[in-house]
């Protein structure tokens, strides 16, 4: 009898301790299954980084070549198309058209078509109509 009154009894594993080997498996198994969601959500803003830094090299390329096209507005106006690459790599074609607006006025048509690895097809062509004033 113990000293509160109960009597123990004691078998030969009471004083074992640990976790059984069901308990360590389930646990191994859940830390699997984070590490694997893990790398997934690592490689998939990978990609997204990547597909965001091809944007801005291409939409900071449309901004030059409309700034250009902006200063021969009143000048010589022809239509055209150039490359967007990227360390040789081409990320998209600009191609630039002229007409006129309403009232007699220069308008250029700028479409930024994805090509090279940023040519997905939910990827759409992205198009700039500007209206350039000239002073006659």
């Amino acid at each position: 009898m113990s000293p509160g009154g109960t009597t123990a009894i004691l078998g030969p594993m009471a004083a074992a301790r640990g976790f059984t080997v069901v308990e360590v498996l389930v646990a191994l198994i859940v830390f699997a299954v984070g590490i694997l969601g893990l790398a997934a959500e690592t490689a998939s803003l990978t990609r997204a980084l990547a597909r965001t830094q091809r944007a801005t090299i291409a939409s900071a390329a449309a901004a030059a070549r409309l700034e250009r096209l902006r200063i021969t507005a009143c000048g010589t106006r022809l239509d055209g198309a150039e490359p967007v690459l990227h360390h040789r790599t081409p990320l998209a074609r600009l191609e630039w058209t002229w007409g006129l607006a309403g009232d007699s006025t220069p308008r250029v048509r700028l479409v930024t078509v994805p090509a090279g690895p940023a040519a997905h097809p939910l990827v759409r062509p992205d198009t700039l109509t500007a209206v350039f004033p000239c002073r006659r």
